[in-house]
This record gives C-alpha cells, structure tokens and sequence, in this order.
C-alpha cells in the first residue's frame, strides 16, 4: 500500500503514473445494467452480461495485451498527436524514460479520474470515467487544457471500439458475428444493431443495440465519424497508431448506414484553438439498450459538462453510502483499505464471480456460497435488505437437501442447469447455517423460522445420484405436491432438511461424503468414496 495515498476517510485515493504497475484496473459498474472495468490506460472491458458484450471481454492478461479499447486524442497543429491516456505507439515507448508523461490516478468507489500532463505537447489532461446509477451508460469526461504560454491549436478524436455481442464470439463465428453488424451514424453518435446473435443460445434475432455517442461540454455534435474499426485504423494501421489521427483522415457525416465490418465509436469534434490556461471539455457516452429508439433521449439527459458532473457527485454520493461502517484503528491507511474490504460483497452481487478480469470463473452470477456469504457482511452494512434475503435464498433448496447452482440474475431467482449436469457440493448446506444463526444472534429475530417459502425444483433427485425423468420445463422450478400446488415449508424446515441430510449422508468411515467437492473445489475426482472431515467438522 505504500503506492497508493489515501485522500479522505471514505477510501478515495491517488497513485501516481499508476501505468507502470501492472494488473491495476478498478470496477465501474451501475445498481443493474453495465458493469465494466477500467485501467488507467482506459482498457478494460464492459458488459450487461455473458451475452452482450459492449467492448470486447478480457481476463486479466489482457490489460496489458490489449489496445483496442477507450482511448481519447488530440492533434495538436504542428506538433503532432497525443492520446490522453498514455495509448499511442510514441507514448508505448517512451514509458520508463525520461520522456514519459505524468500522469496521476485519483480514484474512488465505482470512479476514476486520470490526470495527463505532456512537456512536448504542452497540454494537460483529466479524464473522469463511471457508470450512471441506473447503469445505462458509461460516462468519459476528459477536459483538455492548453499549458503553452502560445495558443494552440488542437483537433479532438474520441474512439470506442464496438465489440457488440457474447462473449463466446471471441473465438466462435468471430468473423461472421460481424457480417451480422448494423451500423449507422446518428448525430451525437454511432450506434450498433446485430441483425442476429450467434452464441451457445441458438440463432436468435437480435434486439440489442450497443451505442457510442459524444458532444462537447456546452451540448454540441462530433463534426465527423469513423463507424467500423477499418476506417478509423486504416491499411495497416492499429489503435495505437490509427490513421484517422495519424492523418487527420475524413470521417462520415450522420445519417451513414453500413454494415457486416467490425464497428467503431470514432468520432472527429470540430478543430479548436485554445490560449494559454484555457480548457475544454469533451464527454463521450458508451451504452447497451434493448430499446435502440429511447437512445437518443436516453443520451440527451447527459450532454453538457453540467449534467455529467452533477451525475458524476450523485455516482460517488451513492456508492460511498453504501459502505456505512467506519473504522479508528489508529492507522488511517488501514482504516480506508477496511472500507474496500467492505466495498467487496456489493461488487460481487453485481458482477458476481465472472466479470472482472481477475475474476473470470463461469458465465456469469453467483454461485450458492456466494449468496450467504455476501448476506454475512450485509448484516453489517445494509441489515434492512438481509432478511428478505435470507428468506428468497432458501428458495433454492431442494426436497434432498441439495440446491440449485445456477442464480439468476433477480433476487431469490434460481434456474435449472439447461446441460443437465448433476452438481452436488457437501458443503452447501452449511452456509445457509452459519448465515441464519448470525442473523439470529445480532436481531433475535427468531419469527424469520417460521417464513414460509418454496423448494426449488429440476431434472436432479437423491442427492445428485438419479435423475426424474417425470420433470420438465413445463412443471416449473418450485416443488409441487402430488395435487399439483406448489408446496410451502418453513425456513425452519428447509435448515433441518438441508443438514439432516448432509449428516446422513456418510461415506464408509461415517464421515460426510463429498459428491461434487465441499468448500474447495479442486476436490472434484472423489465422487464415489471421497468423504469431507473438514466440514464434518465444520458442521459439528
């Protein structure tokens, strides 16, 4: 910790040129919607989930592989161009000289801000990236200073590359999802529609559309745009040497419909000339809607300076009540680091286990542990929320004991493994446990037993070892009695059921069997006779 500076009690802190340390990325998301992450070199990806896919999904060895991503520049007349956030080929290889830029990343829950300073081009820039609450769109505001005591003159290029589909893509029919791209330039913007999408789920038409819009900060259009990733990089060109800024190449204007290329939010702003001290501010929206006509006035409410940064205040009002604990340990940086800690289980009901690039196990949402294990840090920070929780959780447990490992994406939302592979882990029932005696013993709140709620049901029976073959889709995922009504039992009931049957289920040493694996899941080849003494233990 001892490159970061912490700047007030609320875990906001500043690195300095935090691009020579590598894996440094931080999240960006909203309560629903995008979720993103961001670098200080702008990379990083963002998605609404497995299947959408604004910008093109990485994993962490990709942060420092990848340049087609956010990226703001400038032509300055007579000098050449500079990119905001150290991505050209030029500022690649001045890192670790004397020539690198300054650069400095202050940084808070769910915000960046990344502060540029070039000698040779004498220009400053700050760029504040986030999500809107709502999630609908990731804000870049990047106001750009002139610190030559001469005017300068400088053309701004914003460019967002449009990845536009699942993440599967990436190496399947990656080529032919582009064919199916629909891309046509709006007057704040390029918006992309696949005609179809192509992914595990079948052949599908398409509804999504993903979009890159921009304005000036006093609400003006880009003057031109460069729709596909060829016509902004050129012949033999690349992000970090694009020849729509190496030349300072035409774009298009609004109005252009093109189709089956790989898509680019590139857009040219009209040139500026800037005294010395003088700034200007440029704001570029990038977003996923199922509804492409709201687009234009759904961007509208975020057009000027004005509008970006009371967003900007209301974002970082928002996600730093929702760490409501405090701590004196005596050691202020320990206290703020604390803050991220608590900051943790809220990250993860958001990208659960599969979006961010140090975490890339699955598809998507949680997984069972999860669920309680983020309810027990919850009862710290939010207690109101808890118990609804516990109490839609339990919806997940089966008449066996088991439960059900595909979480939706909505509270208390449980679906059924579509493979059909049988997944038990011995451990399952213990958190649920551990979870509601806690909740007890802080509320007392002894009443939440006898809530009544469901039991999930699917393909699976007896713990994993057959399957019932009477089930399918059309009976639903909640438990029926033999009359057909959806059968009710109390929480109460649900413990018991769930841990008699872990106890009884013993191995030849009358230790509980493992099935799938408990707590670690490396233990995955003992299906058979494996048998767990540590959550035997854990459970007596």
């Amino acid at each position: 910790m001892k490159k970061i500076e912490f700047t007030d009690k609320n875990g906001a802190f500043r690195i300095h040129n935090p691009e020579n340390y590598s894996g440094l990325y931080l999240p960006l998301a909203g309560e629903t919607g995008l979720k993103s992450s961001i670098t200080p070199n702008l990379g990083g990806d963002s998605k609404t989930d497995q299947n959408h896919f604004l910008l093109e999904p990485v994993s962490i060895e990709n942060l420092h592989n990848n340049r087609n991503t956010r990226n703001f520049w400038c032509r300055i007349e007579n000098k050449g161009s500079w990119s905001v956030c150290g991505s050209s080929a030029k500022q690649e290889a001045e890192k670790f000289t004397k020539d690198q830029d300054e650069s400095i990343l202050e940084a808070g829950f769910m915000w960046q801000k990344l502060t540029r300073i070039s000698k040779e081009y004498e220009m400053k820039a700050e760029t504040t990236s986030f999500v809107t609450i709502d999630g609908t769109m990731e804000v870049m505001m990047t106001e750009l200073t002139n610190t030559a005591d001469q005017e300068q003159k400088i053309t701004p290029i914003a460019a967002i590359p449009v990845y536009g589909r699942s993440a599967d893509n990436i190496r399947d029919h990656r080529h032919v999802t582009s064919l199916l791209h629909r891309i046509e330039t709006k007057t704040y913007g390029v918006e992309v529609c696949p005609v179809l999408s192509f992914d595990e789920r079948g052949h599908q038409k398409n509804q999504t559309a993903y979009f890159v819009y921009g304005s000036t900060g006093e609400g003006e259009a880009p003057e031109k745009f460069y729709p596909t990733t060829e016509m902004f990089i050129g012949e033999g060109g690349s992000y970090l040497n694009p020849e729509a800024v190496r030349i300072n190449k035409d774009g298009v204007p609004a109005g252009i419909k093109l189709q089956g290329k790989e898509a680019a939010g590139g857009m040219r702003f009209a040139p500026v000339t800037l005294k010395p001290q003088e700034t200007v501010t440029y704001l570029v929206l990038a977003g996923v809607s199922g509804e492409k006509q709201n687009i234009e006035k759904m961007t509208s409410a975020y057009r000027t300076k004005k509008q970006i940064e009371k967003a900007f205040e209301a974002v970082k009002k928002h996600w730093t009540d929702k760490v409501n604990v405090d701590f004196s340990t005596g050691d202020t940086n320990i206290d703020n680091y604390l803050k991220w800690i608590c900051f943790q289980p809220v990250l993860r009901r958001i990208y659960g286990c599969s979006f961010l690039p140090y975490h890339d196990y699955g598809k998507g949402g949680r997984g069972w542990r999860d669920l309680w294990q983020d309810c027990l840090a919850l009862l710290i920070m939010e207690p109101s929320v808890v118990r609804q929780m516990i109490v839609d959780n339990y919806g997940g447990v089966r008449m066996d004991g088991t439960n059900a490992t595909i979480i939706g994406s909505r509270q208390g939302e449980f679906i059924a493994d579509r493979n059909n592979i049988t997944r038990v882990w011995m451990d399952h029932a213990f958190w649920p446990f551990v979870t509601t005696k806690l909740y007890l013993d802080q509320t007392g709140d002894l009443d939440v037993l006898l809530e009544k709620v469901t039991y999930f049901k699917d393909l699976q029976a007896k713990r994993g070892t057959a399957h019932d073959d009477n089930w399918d889709h059309a009976y639903g995922n909640k438990q029926r009695t033999a009359g057909g009504d959806v059968y009710f039992g109390t929480i109460l009931e649900h413990i018991l059921l769930q841990n008699l049957c872990a106890f009884y289920d013993v191995g030849e040493h009358n230790v509980m069997r493992l099935h799938g694996a408990d707590w670690n899941d490396a233990l995955d080849m003992a299906w058979e006779k494996g048998e767990s003494v540590a959550f035997t233990c854990a459970y007596a």
